[in-house]
């Protein structure tokens, strides 16, 4: 209501024996007030607060009211008049004496002709109030939030112990209406957070510090199809493929201890379904820092695979497609990428565009991986390819090749290593130019004798400048062994954070020196996945292996 209600003095209103606040037994007052808002919070502490403050103070009314201050009005949260309660009280506050505690911040009390003092308070007069006293409620930044307020028909004389008690209980109506407050804002936010989580199109997971799931989404119950009963309480890995599952199991502590993660996975669904996932999670913490749960954004990629999967296709269809049995060559490659597509490049160079120089073989390594790996090893290709087919040494193709990347890449931060080599069959020799990739080895097995083909040489994209040299090996013989890979061989860890280094990759060409070059690199291929124990590559992997027959 806008105004102030009236109340009739009546035999079944409450009736007083003493003036306001006069002849007061303060402690008993304390005590009064204290054991009637002692078990009581929220709108009821307010109610009880407010009743019980005008029978110990002996007032006609009291009330507590939250201060609007876009419309300068005040709203009542209890409010207790001639014995009873009052609901929707609602007033502005220009022209009374509530005016003056909110504005001047202050306890005010008029112990009698409060009326004339605000003549334009049509209110006062209305109940015939004679005296007031209000005392704002002060947050700790100094923001007003309201008033407590009594008032009578009679005189109200000044009592310094009663307004202390007053003083007292407005701290006590503030401090439970800041809590109010602050658990109606903690409410409205976690509804618009709650809104927001059950409207993304993504998924969501809510888990205590143990990964049990305590709470999902819709958009997650139907990316797998399994309802919130059944997905609540079981753990992530519960939901996993094997490889998931173990890859989880192996990395669970390393992933716990970054703040912020992303990390892929597949999910099997209700229907068997495997669903690729990309994860962005954190973990939650109290406020001493200590980990109480962790969430989980789950982003159902399977859409994505199948683009990724058509460009894996074309991808590999630039690869060599079988080995070659060519000019006393027995030649085998293989490359597989981390991700759906990668940066690992390798080719075979013969055929009639290139049938001026001997045959060739490139392996090439881009930085990173991924799409934009991918897209820069095929522009690389097909320059590479390209430029082979015309005339000039594999030192002026490489050079050739350097500024055309450089320009490609400059300001990207990215480089690609090569080897490019071409093997004379006629004369047993090697020719070779190496631009920042790892030496190719030579194994010969009659002498047991591993030889690196070195040279000077920096990554391509680097300088647009630099001048590559080609270099020689010659007395090339039957039986040697040469291989070229990537670092993604060697430099692959299992769980253990153990290498898996050229020592062992070089042991295993010894090993199997007696056999065929496919058989050689399978060997390669089967030995480092035994060592990562079925964990998935963290980097592209390549190899070529070519034996002299």
């Amino acid at each position: 209501m806008d105004s102030w209600p009236v109340w009739e003095e009546t035999k079944n209103t409450t009736t007083y024996d003493r003036l306001p606040l006069r002849e007061l037994d303060e402690d008993a007052v304390l005590r009064t007030i204290l054991e009637g808002t002692a078990t009581e919070t929220g709108e009821r502490f307010f109610a009880a607060l407010v009743e019980n403050l005008a029978r110990a103070l002996s007032t006609q009314g009291a009330w507590i009211a939250e201060y609007i201050e876009e419309t300068r009005r005040l709203r009542s949260l209890a409010a207790w008049m001639g014995g009873r309660f009052l609901s929707d009280y609602e007033y502005e506050i220009i022209g009374t004496p509530c005016e003056q505690v909110i504005d001047e911040a202050r306890l005010v009390h008029f112990r009698e002709n409060v009326a004339k003092f605000f003549p334009d308070d049509s209110d006062l007069k209305e109940v015939g109030a004679v005296s007031y006293m209000g005392v704002p409620l002060i947050d700790l930044d100094g923001k007003i939030l309201g008033n407590l307020a009594v008032l009578d028909s009679r005189p109200m004389p000044e009592e310094p112990g009663v307004l202390a008690l007053f003083r007292i209980f407005a701290a006590r109506a503030t401090a439970e209406l800041q809590r109010l407050r602050a658990e109606s804002e903690v409410r409205q936010s976690e509804e618009k957070y709650r809104r927001i989580v059950e409207t993304a199109g993504e998924g969501f997971l809510l888990m205590d510090k143990d990964l049990n799931i305590t709470d999902v989404n819709q958009a997650f119950c139907v990316m797998i199809g399994y309802s919130r009963d059944e997905i609540i309480g079981k753990k992530p890995s519960d939901l996993a493929t094997d490889e998931y599952r173990q890859f989880l199991q192996i990395k669970t502590e390393e992933i716990l201890s970054q703040e912020y993660r992303k990390f892929e996975g597949v999910l099997v669904a209700k229907d068997g379904r495997h669903v690729p996932i990309l994860v962005h999670g954190n973990t939650l913490t109290d406020d001493r820092g200590d980990a109480i749960g962790h969430v989980g954004f789950v982003t159902d990629m399977t859409e994505h695979k199948k683009a990724l999967e058509l460009a894996e296709e074309v991808q590999k269809s630039l690869l060599p497609q079988k080995n070659l049995r060519i000019n006393g060559l027995d030649i085998a490659g293989k490359s597989i990428a981390c991700e759906e597509i990668g940066g690992d490049y390798f080719d075979y160079l013969l055929g009639e565009e290139y049938s001026d120089r001997p045959f060739s073989v490139v392996v090439g390594d881009i930085t990173g991986h991924g799409v934009d790996a991918a897209l820069l090893m095929t522009s690389a290709r097909a320059f590479l390819r390209m430029r082979s087919s015309q005339s000039g040494s594999i030192a002026q193709i490489v050079n050739e090749m350097n500024r055309h990347l450089t320009r490609d890449v400059l300001d990207t931060g990215r480089f690609m290593t090569l080897f490019y080599m071409t093997i004379d069959t006629d004369n047993g020799h090697l020719h070779w130019v190496r631009a920042g990739h790892d030496p190719a080895i030579v194994y010969d097995p009659v002498q047991d004798k591993l030889e690196e083909l070195k040279g000077a040489g920096l990554a391509l994209g680097l300088d647009e400048k630099f001048a590559y040299e080609e270099n020689v090996k010659t007395e090339l013989t039957s039986g040697q062994i040469i291989a070229i890979g990537t670092d993604g061989i060697w430099e692959a860890f299992n769980g253990d954070g153990e290498m898996y280094g050229k020592e062992r990759f070089n042991s295993i060409i010894r090993k199997n020196a007696n056999a065929e070059a496919n058989d050689i690199l399978n060997a390669i291929y089967s030995d480092l996945d035994s060592f990562r124990s079925g964990l998935k590559h963290e980097d592209d992997i390549t190899l070529v292996v070519i034996k002299i027959s």
